[in-house]
Order: structure tokens, then C-alpha cells, then sequence
């Protein structure tokens, strides 16, 4: 994939309310392609609003989000998943009867067979192409280390086990841009810097990511641009070692 000149998410003047409480304040900022844009701030910044709202589970009070200069605010998650746009969650969302294998193979998309005319077209019309996904799905397992536990169901996977399924399963959907909340949280310390390792080599092939991070010391690793959020707007952004040494940055982490 070859990253697009210009920007490939644009945010302008985001508001949220809730009740009242402006959870997000005039947020504008852009998120360049092929890289790896890190979104960061103090707790109840208004990072996962942001994100929640950039990927259609929630609408914006006003605003305008555009995807390839295209706007994109109204459109609900499905429609943003066909147009590449994928994220995954703080909390993991496996489907915990199925197996791992199963949970990567209900995220690709354009399955045929899905509906019961093309399901009664016969196996010619969907063999090849569910062998195709299978195969996919294997070339992750491949990847992320996580062969031996294709067969496992995904709800006996550990914290960290789990964290790399949202990931495959993510990647599974072919996306342009993957939206990560806090893909390392409550990982131990070797398999996040596995992920890290993960996220640079797909950064490497083109894939473009917003990504939230508590550890600034992942973010500094990973991510450029930085943005940084304090009580609902975008107070700096720019290179880790930038926003560093920004005065409001420096408050809004010292005092909230």
C-alpha cells in the first residue's frame, strides 16, 4: 500500500456532549497516511470519545470528519469498515465459543455464501474463496505466533493472547486505517514489545493507524505525529520530543 499525499483522516471542530458535559471541545486535528499518528492525553481528555466517534459508534454533536476528503460523519460503522476504516477495543471482544481460527473468519469481509441466494448457488461459488480466507487467516496465525492456538476457544486465551486476536481480527478486515484503543494495555511487558514489533513492520507496509497509548515511552517508539488532548480539545501536536516540552501539555499531565 503507498501512503496518499495528503492526509488520509481530517477531524474539524469535533464536539460530543453528553448531558451537558462536553466530553469532546472543538477537536481538530489530521491523521497522515502510512504512518502511525498517536493520540494521547491525561484521563477524561476525550480520547476514546474521539475515537468512538471517528469510528461511527457514536455521533458527534457537531463537527466533521472526512476519510480521503470524503465526509464520512454520518456514516455508521458497517459503511466505514467497507471503506477500510477498522478498530479495536480496549476491552477485548472476542466471541468466546468460537475457536481462534473461527473469531479471524467472521471478520473478513465480502464472504460469499452469507445469504441464503448466494448460499444456494452451491459450493462452486464459495469454496474457493472461503479457502482463500482460511488461508489468510492462517498466514496471521503464522505471524503473530499464534498457530497452536487456532483450535483453541477464544475465551481460554490469556489477557495478552486475547490482544493479539483483536489485532489479526482487525487485519483480517483489510483495513486502510486501524483505530487501536490502548492495544497494549494489560499485556505483560515481552508481548508488548511484540506488538510494538507488530504495529512497526505493518506501519512499514502502508498501513496507516490512530492509535491511543497511556505509556509515553510506546508512544515516543511508535508513533509520529503525536496529538495531545486535555478536557475534550487538541492542546499540541507534533513529534513526541515536541509536545514534551510544551508548557499546557506539561500542566495537563501534572494537573489534569
Amino acid at each position: 500500500m503507498s501512503a496518499p499525499a495528503g492526509p488520509l483522516l481530517t477531524v474539524r471542530d469535533l464536539h460530543r456532549e453528553f448531558g451537558g458535559v462536553r466530553a469532546v471541545n472543538g477537536a481538530s486535528f489530521e491523521v497522515p497516511g502510512g504512518g502511525i499518528t498517536g493520540l494521547i492525553g491525561p484521563n477524561g481528555a476525550g480520547k476514546s470519545t474521539v475515537l468512538n466517534v471517528i469510528a461511527g459508534s457514536i455521533k458527534p454533536t457537531s463537527g466533521e470528519i472526512a476519510y480521503r476528503e470524503q465526509d464520512i460523519t454520518a456514516l455508521p460503522p458497517y459503511k466505514l469498515a467497507r471503506r477500510g476504516i477498522i478498530r479495536t477495543f480496549q476491552l477485548s471482544s472476542e466471541f468466546a465459543q468460537l475457536t481462534v481460527l473461527e473469531n479471524l473468519l467472521v471478520a473478513a469481509p465480502g464472504q460469499r455464501g452469507e445469504t441464503l441466494w448466494q448460499a444456494a448457488l452451491g459450493k462452486r461459488y464459495w469454496r474457493a474463496q472461503e479457502r482463500a480466507v482460511v488461508q489468510r487467516a492462517r498466514e496471521l496465525l503464522t505471524r503473530f505466533d499464534m498457530t497452536a492456538k487456532e483450535d483453541e476457544y477464544a475465551g481460554n486465551l490469556s489477557g495478552g493472547q486475547k490482544r493479539l486476536l483483536e489485532l489479526m481480527r482487525g487485519l483480517m478486515a483489510e483495513p486502510a486505517l486501524l483505530l487501536l484503543d490502548e492495544p497494549m494495555a494489560g499485556v505483560n511487558p515481552s508481548l508488548a514489545r511484540r506488538i510494538e514489533q507488530h504495529l512497526l513492520d505493518l506501519c512499514g507496509e502502508g498501513l496507516t493507524m490512530l492509535m491511543i497509548e497511556h505509556e509515553l515511552a510506546v508512544v515516543e517508539r511508535l508513533c509520529d505525529p503525536v496529538i495531545v488532548m486535555a478536557q475534550g480539545r487538541v492542546i499540541a501536536q507534533g513529534s513526541m520530543a515536541d509536545v514534551r516540552t510544551d508548557r499546557e501539555v506539561l500542566d495537563a499531565y501534572l494537573i489534569g
